[in-house]
Formats: C-alpha cells, structure tokens, sequence
C-alpha cells in the first residue's frame, strides 16, 4: 500500500526541482555565452526539460521498485 505524501513535501520537492533547473539553465547560458563569445539560443535551453525528465524518470524507478518488491514476496526472485 502507498503512503501519502503531504501537501509540504510535494511542495518542496517541486520547489527543489524548479530552482535547481532555474540556477542549472542560468549556469548554462553564462557558459554558452563565454564559450561562443555572443548570446544566441543553443542546446542550454534543454535544460529546461530537466523537470518532465526527473518526473517521467522517477516514477519508472519507483513502479520498478514496487515490481521488485512484489516479486520478492512472492518468491520469484
């Protein structure tokens, strides 16, 4: 059975991940702007998926946990 998350952690944990993509995306356009000498749009701005990335990622790593759980109990692993 899952447990429920409270409203704070989900809270937190969306804030976790927004200021970590904001201050990775700030990072990486400086660096392309270093790197290329002028501003202009380029593969930094990928970084701005990292929120679906991290989701989608971490609920197949969660359902795969729970697979492996299941099978464990019943005795096929």
């Amino acid at each position: 059975m899952r447990r429920k998350r409270s409203l704070a952690s989900v809270v937190l944990e969306l804030t976790a991940v927004l200021l970590i993509t904001v201050a990775t995306f700030a990072w990486g356009v400086k660096t392309a702007r270093i790197e290329r000498g002028y501003e202009a749009i380029g593969g930094e701005f990928l970084l701005l998926l990292f929120p679906a990335i991290y989701y989608a990622g971490k609920r197949t790593i969660l359902d795969w946990v729970a697979e492996i759980r299941d099978l464990w109990r019943e005795g096929r692993v």
